[in-house]
């Protein structure tokens, strides 16, 4: 897994969060809300308020290019192919 940088507390209390670590939680509201949008008897309205709420609070407002996937921002390996990797292996 990849290291990601961590939070900085300020002076203030605020959090800065690096670059990376925002793409990530964009990326995972994202996913978040199209597992939403895909079962809409799951989350209600509620969810999408809650979703639009953290969006603003993180400043993550307007058009924003295609982020890749948290599975690879985090530098995970693809299951499947760990699967077959292993099952290669035994053979």
């Amino acid at each position: 897994m990849r290291q990601l940088p961590k939070a900085i507390p300020e002076l203030d209390g605020g959090l800065f969060l690096p670059r990376q670590v925002v793409d990530l939680l964009e990326t995972v509201l994202c996913d978040h809300e199209r597992m939403l949008r895909a079962r809409p008897h799951e989350g209600g309205e509620e969810q999408f308020v809650v979703l639009r709420e953290t969006r603003e609070l993180l400043r993550m407002t307007g058009a924003r290019p295609q982020l890749p996937p948290a599975r690879e921002q985090l530098g995970l390996a693809d299951p499947q192919t760990e699967v077959l990797g292993r099952n290669l292996l035994r053979s």
